[in-house]
């Protein structure tokens, strides 16, 4: 499967940025997952967990968000959230 860009960013920094194979945000009406080739969204975040999946079937690195905007792309996803933390 294809893999696209991911990246997390605060007001202060980029706080993550890989290539990954699948993404899993809380969205303000429910959690999201995207795939490569995913249609054009975006989308306000709720507090919660975004969930990165870097190779398919493997296991998933966990970030804790508070609020923010979700953008997708076929090729790219990009987090803009107000706080982000590895959990």
């Amino acid at each position: 499967m294809t893999k696209f860009a991911c990246d997390i960013v605060t007001p202060e920094a980029k706080f993550y940025s890989d290539e990954v194979h699948f993404v899993v945000v809380p969205g303000s009406e429910g959690e999201m997952g995207f795939l490569y080739d995913h249609v054009p969204l975006v989308s306000t975040l709720a507090d919660g967990v975004v969930r990165v999946q870097k190779d398919e079937g493997g296991p998933f690195k966990e970030f804790a968000v508070e609020g923010g905007y979700v953008q997708v792309s076929g090729d790219k996803v990009i987090i803009l959230a107000d706080k982000a933390e590895e959990k």
